[in-house]
């Protein structure tokens, strides 16, 4: 499954949770127009996230906590999909994606990226939120 459609589905399911489905797998505890708009809100999230992260400073910085914890280690070894950069891991690209340090991530002094919101409910907070939303303005990351 392509990486964008993981997102996607992973965020439609964490906004709708569980919905009920008959035998021709459609919804009868929701509108099917209302899941729709749900999969092309979250592709929005997930097109927008896309367009805000650093690509190169990415793969910079995947590449350096990658030389300092397992330099012995190989790129990924998958035949289909090997790494696009010479040993360059998965888990380092992660780490980086992750990494919250405004400069270069001590790798050393820490060699794991936080994960503070794993048990953050955030389609709740969103919705909450979302009566205090302003009207819609010119964001600098907005496309």
């Amino acid at each position: 499954m392509p990486n964008r459609e993981a997102v996607v589905r992973v965020l439609t399911q964490d906004v709708l949770g569980n919905q009920r489905r008959n035998g021709r797998r459609q919804y009868e505890s929701m509108p099917p127009s209302a899941h729709h708009d749900m999969l092309d809100a979250a592709a929005a999230i997930v097109e927008r996230a896309a367009g805000a992260v650093d690509w190169p400073r990415l793969l910079f910085e995947a590449a350096s906590p990658h030389a300092l914890l397992h330099p012995d280690r190989p790129a990924e070894d998958d035949r289909q999909y090997p790494s696009p950069v010479a040993d360059l891991c998965g888990d380092c690209l992660r780490e980086a994606f992750l990494a919250d340090d405004t400069g270069a991530q001590d790798w050393t002094a820490r060699p794991a990226s936080p994960r503070e919101h794993s048990g953050t409910d955030w389609p709740a907070t969103v919705a909450a939120v979302l009566p205090h939303r302003a009207a819609a303005s010119s964001h600098p990351f907005q496309n």
